[in-house]
């Protein structure tokens, strides 16, 4: 198929910075596509035109002239994806290989911040019933996808270098202790730690504290009475 254009017309950010994000994943995240005539393009250009207008599948596609059905294009996709573990890696090959190299020839400790993602989900597991995470109710549900990020801030950007999906029954702090590692491994100092609130747990804690890093995280306030709520009076 060729390259879809949109029938109408919305404000994109950068043409240029869309296909530029269009050849990165295509390059790192190669679909192993069978007996279809949708190529890889039209897949990453739909996924990234629906994120940046916060747009469903079905909308993006339907903007989008020779673009296939959203059922379609999730048919192929789901069809072409490489397991939850290879994709982790190479989405992870794909982060690191997008840092400018100056971040390499920096000598200087970075603040980084870990954040959670949690994504509603109100149908089955597809394969395994470990894609599926139970937190607090959201929009209808304590059923979600999720996954956490480790990203370097730096002069006042932030910049994702590691991605770990988080599987059913995994604990805050084995996902934390993952992150960290992984920046270690790419040897990339940490100054401090800033947390989501998700992470708020003395077992986290206690993983910072084995790497002698200080950290800031909110603390989430819970129940009507007592607790971290006695502490907060307006």
């Amino acid at each position: 198929m060729s390259k879809p254009t949109s029938k109408i017309t919305r404000t994109i950010r950068s043409e240029q910075v869309l296909n530029a994000f269009v050849e990165v994943v295509r390059k790192n995240l190669p679909l192993d596509l069978k007996n279809t005539r949708i190529t890889a393009d039209d897949i990453i250009y739909a996924l990234a035109y629906a994120n940046i207008h916060r747009l469903s599948i079905e909308s993006a596609c339907q903007e989008l002239q020779r673009a296939p059905s959203g059922n379609r294009l999730r048919e192929v996709l789901v069809d072409a994806l490489p397991d939850r573990i290879g994709m982790q890696r190479m989405l992870n090959r794909m982060f690191r290989q997008q840092l400018h190299p100056s971040i390499w020839k920096c000598k200087r400790d970075f603040n980084i911040a870990i954040d959670l993602t949690l994504i509603p989900y109100h149908g089955k597991p597809y394969e395994d019933k470990k894609e599926i995470v139970r937190s607090l109710p959201k929009s209808g549900t304590t059923h979600f996808h999720g996954y956490a990020t480790v990203s370097i801030v730096r002069d006042d950007r932030r910049y994702v270098v590691a991605l770990h999906f988080i599987e059913y029954g995994e604990e805050m702090a084995d996902i934390v202790r993952w992150l960290i590692k992984r920046l270690k491994t790419l040897k990339i100092r940490i100054r401090r730690v800033f947390l989501d609130k998700g992470f708020c747990s003395k077992p986290v804690f206690k993983v910072l504290n084995q790497h002698k890093l200080s950290y800031i995280t909110p603390i989430p306030i819970r129940g009507k009475s007592g607790g971290v709520r006695s502490l907060f009076q307006g």
